[in-house]
């Protein structure tokens, strides 16, 4: 898959998650860094309910993506970087969002906060990495 390609997939994927939030959670997300409070209340949400009652595996894995395809075109937008189609591991292939010499696996942060950890903020992960970044 082309640079190309991944980055339109992720925007269309990113453009899903703003339609599913509307939908399902009553809330307006804008591509501005604050609105990853909301992205961090929603994953939070998603983590308790599935406490409760667990989601489908598929249903995880789409949220996760959507989300963090999301979080990544904040980031891209506000401090640049590029989609990456990993495949180091032909059968655990990832995208992620590369800037510099480092690797920003979004969905997975979004995975990890629904299904273990519902303590870890997107927000603070964002901004870390950007951080991290312009060191």
């Amino acid at each position: 898959m082309q640079t190309n390609e991944i980055s339109k997939l992720m925007q269309d994927a990113a453009r899903d998650a703003v339609a599913y939030v509307a939908e399902q959670h009553q809330l307006e997300l804008d591509f501005s860094l604050v609105s990853l409070k909301k992205v961090d209340a929603i994953l939070v949400a998603l983590h308790q309910h599935e406490q409760q009652q667990s989601h489908s595996a598929e249903l995880i894995f789409t949220l996760s993506n959507i989300l963090g395809a999301y979080v990544g075109e904040i980031f891209i937008k506000n401090y640049g970087g590029n989609w990456h189609n990993n495949t180091a591991d032909e059968t655990a292939p990832y995208i992620s969002v590369q800037l510099s010499d480092k690797e920003f696996p979004f969905a997975s942060v979004c995975y990890h906060k629904i299904t273990q950890d519902e303590t870890v903020s997107i927000a603070n992960y964002v901004k870390q990495a950007a951080a991290n970044v312009m060191q």
